[in-house]
């Protein structure tokens, strides 16, 4: 408190200085500072009291520690940041999630489907004309469903259409359409084709090469000029469908020999998908077979596992029929007997020994022992892997823990 210009002795200055401040502006003066020898944060006010002729008379200066409430302010601030740290990492693991819900129906860990999906991701993006190709099986659908998921017409209409399916003499009135009373038998309202139906959509042509030749220049038509003409019409109409075509045929083969034309091979192969087999991707089978038997065990109310025996089967066979193949097959397995744990033999059993056999023996390398040494090396490896612990190893083969430690270490067995 000042009176008359007379100020009473403060141990920092700053309120000195504050109401100096006062004394020569007349006027009332915040000032925020710092009190460095106490670490105080301090807001120090103050205020004039005037006489009749406008001269200061009195300065009253207030200090208010303000300390605390900086600590939490910074507090809050440090909260804000982790705050905004944590949206970010939930932003990006939501989005990870939507990618991986996007694609959960490829599942997979090797290199060529990995090649595959990653050109999913990129054409998913564009309107090009897709052809995917590869044996019975593999999955052809399921990536033109996942393709068409991930575009820009994932609101629109999927129209699947199996070219082999339907009957040569209608597929044409399928695919286009046709007028009121433009042949016999035709309903007398007309029927919308197959490509308008897709309007603003995605439209799937599997079996590809089984399409007539016939039909071939008007299938050519829609992919030139983006427009049909229904049977019987007399004018076209324009139709907005992406076209994906799928096909377990060489096309070229197929242009070789006259059945498929070559400006129509050409229109559909803008974006060529190849799809390996299954038995070119033998690491993709151990979680190709879990996925089944998680989607069977729930669907039959089972609670089914397999032993390492039977994985091993299913990871030797050659799966002709492929994803589709391990699919029934799996789904089979789960239906049929009563056993917790699907073996080797359940395998041979339900699925056929004739078919497995070859799959559930190795040829010998070396001398027997050898071969001896080799199976149960990866046996024992594959357990310790599958289990983490040679407790639950032993018990799972049947052996003690003593017995599994001594044939690791026999084994060079160190890590799992």
């Amino acid at each position: 408190m000042f009176n008359n210009g007379k100020k009473k002795t403060l141990k920092t200055r700053k309120p000195c200085s504050i109401a100096l401040l006062v004394l020569k502006e007349k006027k009332p003066i915040s000032v925020l500072t710092t009190i460095d020898r106490m670490n105080k944060r301090v807001l120090i006010t103050g205020t004039p009291f005037l006489d009749e002729d406008k001269n200061v008379v009195q300065v009253l200066t207030i200090i208010k520690d303000l300390t605390e409430l900086f600590v939490l302010r910074e507090k809050l601030e440090e909260v804000e940041k982790e705050k905004a740290k944590y949206l970010s990492e939930i932003k990006n693991l939501k989005k990870d999630i939507k990618e991986r819900q996007l694609y959960k129906d490829l599942i997979s860990k090797s290199s060529s489907m990995d090649r595959v999906i990653k050109l999913i991701e990129n054409v998913s993006k564009t309107d090009a004309t897709i052809l995917i190709t590869g044996e019975t099986g593999v999955g052809k659908e399921v990536v033109a469903r996942t393709i068409f998921k991930n575009s820009k017409r994932a609101n629109g209409p999927y129209i699947r259409v199996n070219c082999a399916a339907i009957p040569e003499n209608l597929l044409e009135s399928e695919l286009f359409g046709y007028e009121k009373g433009s042949f016999t038998g035709a309903s007398q309202n007309g029927k919308l084709g197959l490509f308008e139906m897709a309007n603003n959509g995605t439209i799937l042509l599997d079996e590809i090469g089984e399409i007539p030749v016939k039909l071939q220049p008007k299938l050519l038509r829609v992919l030139q000029e983006r427009e049909i003409k229904r049977i019987g019409g007399t004018s076209n109409i324009k139709i907005d469908v992406r076209v994906i075509a799928a096909t377990n045929l060489n096309l070229e083969d197929e242009v070789k020999k006259g059945n498929f034309r070559e400006d129509l091979y050409y229109r559909l192969n803008v974006i060529p998908i190849e799809l390996p087999p299954l038995r070119e991707r033998k690491e993709d089978i151990s979680l190709l077979v879990y996925n089944f038997l998680g989607k069977f065990n729930k669907a039959y109310g089972k609670t089914k596992d397999f032993d390492i025996t039977a994985l091993e089967i299913l990871e030797n066979y050659s799966w002709p029929g492929n994803v589709r193949e391990l699919e029934n097959s799996i789904e089979r397995l789960v239906v049929i007997g009563d056993e917790h744990l699907i073996t080797r033999n359940t395998i041979l059993s339900v699925l056929g020994q004739d078919k497995f056999y070859e799959a559930s023996t190795e040829t010998i390398d070396g001398t027997l022992k050898e071969a001896v040494d080799k199976f149960e090396r990866n046996i024992l490896e594959k357990t310790l892997k599958s289990c983490g612990s040679t407790y639950k190893a032993a018990k799972i083969l049947g052996i003690t823990q003593s017995t599994v430690v001594r044939k690791a270490k026999a084994l060079g067995i160190t890590e799992w």
